[in-house]
């Protein structure tokens, strides 16, 4: 996880939580096996990731030795300084997990980093991701995965936007819609991570009001919210929206071994962004997030030489990143959001409270449920249901 445009620390697995998964769990939850088989494994694709930390070639390749699914393919991470980003050490976990989950998962990709700076307010950060969309897309990445953000009120009231390559905008409304521009140029498909305070985007860092993360909260960006094993440590289970209490046992979702009581998976409307063209059936002017869920945590990572479990949608957002670029190589096609939504599987049990959240008498709290919802979106895509809907059969 990593919210608001200054770096947060990642939220750790809490004592008694469940057990931490590796890609070859993820591999049986997203049903990329049969892909793996016929010796797909991201050849030919190059993935972009927007990131506050330069990568650590250390950790990769210790991550990867061990859990990649072909850790013979796997090759060092490109590092591209936005603006002359210096990077942020202490934000090295962010980019660990981005990393080492999407290389372990399509080991043949090219990953690219594009490393920003988290100094200054919203507005310079906002001028510093359109760089790097655009950088990504100028570099032929098909992919881009962003595991930062802010809380979408917040961004909407950051005023005048202007980015290190001199583009300028007079608020973000004008700047949101030239994203999606450049985003659309560049015939990307961009994850974004929807958050880790439930409805409260702004949690803890600014506004106590619930609302959506940007940039997950862009027409043009696919939001990826966080769904949890029903039964910790079984993949076989099925899953259920990332969330729940210790503090009130008897209230929905609540399971003692599933439970990491400081966060749980963002999601609600955009206070200003118009609903994009893939929601046209959804209630509602505005644009509502997430799009679509998957595995939040706990998972396995390298970090600073040891292995730690963390959780987080910014887990979420780099393994659909690592779904797609495998099934843009099966099927020669980038998949759509359109895709995307007609490929996903409703998530039915599950919220998206904490108790950080009860603790601050924050108690709006999304419930996952037949059809949209404001914790899994439309639900969870598997690479099998994917293909599916891209008119793709194995023979």
């Amino acid at each position: 996880m990593a919210w608001s445009w200054k770096r947060r620390g990642r939220a750790r697995a809490a004592a008694g939580a469940a057990p931490a998964l590796t890609p070859q769990d993820i591999v049986r939850l997203c049903g990329l096996g049969d892909l793996h088989a016929r010796g797909m494994f991201g050849q030919g694709q190059r993935i972009g990731f927007v990131e506050f930390a330069r990568p650590s070639a250390s950790d990769d390749r210790a991550f990867w030795a061990r859990y990649s699914v072909r850790p013979d393919l796997n090759r060092a991470v490109r590092c591209v300084a936005i603006d002359m980003a210096a990077g942020d050490p202490g934000a090295l976990g962010e980019t660990d997990l981005d990393l080492q989950y999407a290389g372990a998962l399509a080991p043949g990709a090219e990953l690219i980093a594009y490393l920003v700076d988290d100094r200054g307010d919203d507005a310079a950060f906002m001028g510093r991701l359109y760089d790097a969309v655009h950088r990504a897309g100028a570099d032929g990445c098909q992919i881009l995965s962003i595991s930062l953000g802010t809380g979408d009120a917040i961004a909407a009231a950051a005023g005048a936007v202007t980015c290190p390559s001199g583009f300028s905008w007079a608020d973000p409304a004008e700047y949101a819609a030239a994203l999606d521009g450049a985003i659309a140029a560049a015939s990307m498909l961009v994850f974004a991570a929807a958050g880790d305070s439930g409805p409260y985007g702004g949690f803890p860092m600014g506004q106590m009001t619930p609302q959506a993360v940007g940039p997950a909260s862009q027409g043009g960006i696919v939001g990826v919210g966080g769904t949890q094993l029903a039964t910790p440590g079984e993949v076989a289970a099925g899953d259920q929206a990332w969330g729940g209490q210790s503090l009130d046992p008897v209230g929905p979702g609540y399971n003692p071994a599933n439970t990491l009581p400081q966060a749980s998976g963002g999601g609600g409307p955009s206070c200003f962004i118009p609903l994009p063209p893939q929601q046209s059936g959804l209630a509602g002017p505005n644009r509502q997030t997430p799009d679509i869920a998957a595995f939040a945590g706990p998972l396995t990572i390298v970090d600073l030489g040891s292995e730690v479990s963390v959780w987080g949608t910014s887990a979420a957002a780099p393994i659909m990143a690592a779904v797609c670029a495998l099934c843009r190589q099966a099927t020669g096609m980038l998949p759509t959001p359109a895709h995307l939504y007609q490929a996903a599987r409703d998530v039915l049990a599950g919220n998206n409270s904490n108790d950080a959240l009860m603790l601050a008498g924050l108690t709006e709290f999304a419930v996952a449920g037949p059809g949209f919802d404001a914790c899994t979106g439309a639900g969870a895509v598997s690479a099998p249901d994917l293909l599916r809907v891209m008119n793709l059969s194995w023979t």
